[in-house]
C-alpha cells in the first residue's frame, strides 16, 4: 500500500486500521489490539474497542545523531524526521528554547515505516534527528520475548548513537491515546467483551475517551495541530492541551483537571503575598565550595538539578551523565548555559517517576541545598546552604500566601506563627508534603501548578 504519502496527507483516517476491522467483521479473527491513536473516532457500528491495556509513557522523544552534532551548532540548523502537523507545531517554540545551541533553522521531513525502519533510515543516511513516541521505544526494548532480543539490542545500539531529549507534556502534549494500546472486537461477542473488561485498565480507558473527545471537539483527524495529555499524579489529574484549530485559531491549557479550589471571590492585593514576585526573598545562597567542586567529578550518573542555584555557571559537567531538571525554568538556564538536558519533571515534583530505565540504567544523583526536605533520591550533594536574610515582612493582613518552597514557608511560620489560620497554596511534589505536615487543615492548603496560576485565580485577572 502507500508508504510514501505523509499519514496527515491521508484522506482515510483509518488507514492502519481498517483491513484489520474488516477482518473483524468477517468473523476471519477474534481481537485485533491496535495502538489507540491509530484509530479513527469514528470506528462504525460493527466493532467496538472493549478494552485497553496498561498505558505506557505518553510522551514523544527526540533523538539527534552524535555525529551531525558538530554540522548542526555550525550551521544553525537542523533536519528532523516526524510528519505529524502536532509533532510540527510544538516542537518549532519547543526546540529553540531548550536546546542548548542555537538554531535558525528547524526544518521537517516526512518519514513512514516501523520503529526499526525509520531508526535504520535516520542513522544509515546520516540525518540529523528523528521524533518518536516513546512508548514504541519502551516496548521493543523492554520485550520480554526471546524472539525479540536481537530487536531490542539494535534498537539499543541506535540510541547509543544518539543523544536524546524526552519533551515535557506541558508543552508537548501528544496524540489522543499515545502509549495505550485499544483491543477491538465485533460488537456482537458480548461474552468476549466480559472476559477482556476484566483485564482492561478501566482508568487508561477514560484518559483515552476524554482526549479523543476533544480532538473530536476540533474536529478531529491526524492532519489536525492538535495535542491532548491526560495523566495521574499524586495530586490529581493533569490536563495538557495545545493546538491550533484549521481556522488559525491557538489554544493552551495546562492545568489540574476538577481542581480543588480556594473558596474565595476577587482578592484585595493587600491580603495576598506575595502579590508581586520580586517581593518573595527569604534567604541568600551561599556556594559549599567543597562539594561544588565533586559535581565535574560526577560521571555515570543521572542527575537531577533541582533549581539553577545549585549547579553554578561555569561548572562542568562530564557528558556521560544524564540530567533531568525540576521544571521548565531550570531547564531553560541551562540550556542557555549550553547544558543539553534530557528531560524533567514539568515541576509536578520527584513522584512524576522519569521512566527512564529503558533508555538507561544509571544511579540518581541530587543538587540541592542544606535545607532541602527529605527526597526520593537518596544521594544528595548539598551545593549551597541558605542564609535567612535579615529584611522582614508585616504579614498583619496577609490571608492567602503562595509558597516556592518548604524552607520559606517554614522560616515565615517561625517568626510569624499567625499565618497557619491563613489560605496557603504551593505548587506540587516536596514543597506540598513538608507543608502538609504542619497545615493539616485540607480547607487551608491548596496545590496549584503555578504562582501565577494561583495569583490569577484569586485575583480574578
Amino acid at each position: 500500500k502507500d508508504l510514501k504519502t505523509p499519514l496527515s496527507e491521508m484522506p482515510n483516517p483509518g488507514v492502519f486500521t481498517d483491513d484489520l476491522r474488516k477482518e473483524l467483521i468477517k468473523n476471519n479473527c477474534d481481537i485485533v489490539v491496535h495502538s489507540w491513536k491509530d484509530l479513527p473516532l469514528d470506528l462504525g457500528k460493527s466493532t467496538i474497542i472493549a478494552g485497553t491495556l496498561n498505558r505506557e509513557d505518553q510522551r514523544d522523544i527526540i533523538f539527534v545523531n552524535k555525529k551531525n552534532l558538530e554540522k548542526i551548532k555550525a550551521s544553525k540548523s537542523i533536519n528532523i524526521l516526524s510528519s505529524s502537523p502536532r509533532r510540527i507545531y510544538n516542537l518549532k517554540s519547543f526546540i529553540p528554547k531548550y536546546f542548548p545551541f542555537q538554531l535558525e533553522n528547524i526544518n521537517f521531513e516526512n518519514i513512514r515505516g516501523n520503529i526499526p525502519t525509520r531508526f535504520r533510515k535516520f542513522l544509515e543516511k546520516d540525518l540529523d534527528s528523528i521524533v518518536i513516541a516513546k512508548a514504541a521505544i519502551d516496548r521493543l526494548i523492554a520485550n520480554p520475548f526471546p524472539e525479540f532480543t536481537n530487536l531490542s539490542n539494535q534498537i539499543k545500539n541506535y540510541i547509543n548513537k544518539c543523544i536524546w531529549m524526552i519533551t515535557p507534556l506541558s508543552l508537548n502534549p501528544t496524540s489522543p491515546g499515545q502509549g495505550s494500546l485499544g483491543i477491538e472486537i465485533n460488537k456482537e461477542n458480548t461474552k468476549l467483551s466480559n472476559a477482556i473488561s476484566n483485564i482492561s485498565e478501566s482508568k487508561d480507558m477514560n484518559f483515552v475517551n476524554m482526549e479523543r473527545k476533544i480532538l473530536k471537539n476540533y474536529g478531529g483527524g491526524c492532519h489536525q495541530k492538535i495535542g491532548v495529555s491526560f495523566f495521574e499524579t499524586n495530586n490529581g489529574i493533569i490536563h495538557s492541551e495545545k493546538g491550533e484549530t484549521e481556522e488559525g485559531k491557538k489554544f493552551y491549557e495546562w492545568k489540574i483537571h476538577q481542581h480543588r479550589k480556594i473558596n474565595a471571590k476577587k482578592i484585595d492585593p493587600k491580603y495576598i503575598f506575595p502579590f508581586n514576585i520580586k517581593d518573595y526573598s527569604f534567604f541568600d545562597r551561599i556556594e559549599i565550595k567543597e562539594n561544588i567542586n565533586k559535581i565535574s567529578k560526577i560521571n555515570d550518573h543521572c542527575i537531577w538539578i533541582s533549581r539553577k542555584s545549585s549547579l553554578p555557571k561555569g561548572i562542568n559537567i562530564p557528558k556521560n551523565n544524564i540530567i533531568w531538571t525540576s521544571g521548565l525554568k531550570t531547564w531553560k538556564a541551562l540550556a542557555d548555559r549550553g547544558l543539553w538536558v534530557n528531560g524533567c519533571a514539568d515541576g509536578l515534583g520527584e513522584d512524576l517517576d522519569p521512566n527512564i530505565s529503558s533508555l538507561i540504567s544509571l544511579p540518581w544523583i541530587k543538587l540541592t541545598h542544606d535545607k532541602a526536605p527529605n527526597s526520593k533520591i537518596k544521594k544528595i550533594l548539598k551545593t549551597y546552604k541558605l542564609l535567612e536574610k535579615t529584611n522582614s515582612f508585616d504579614f498583619k493582613e496577609k490571608k492567602y500566601f503562595f509558597w516556592m518552597s518548604s524552607s520559606a514557608f517554614n522560616l515565615a511560620v517561625k517568626n510569624n506563627p499567625i499565618i497557619l489560620d491563613a489560605y496557603h497554596a504551593c505548587g506540587p511534589g516536596n514543597t506540598y508534603k513538608e507543608i502538609k505536615k504542619v497545615i493539616k487543615d485540607p480547607t487551608k492548603l491548596y496545590v496549584y501548578l503555578s504562582y501565577e496560576d494561583w495569583k490569577k485565580e484569586i485575583t480574578n485577572e
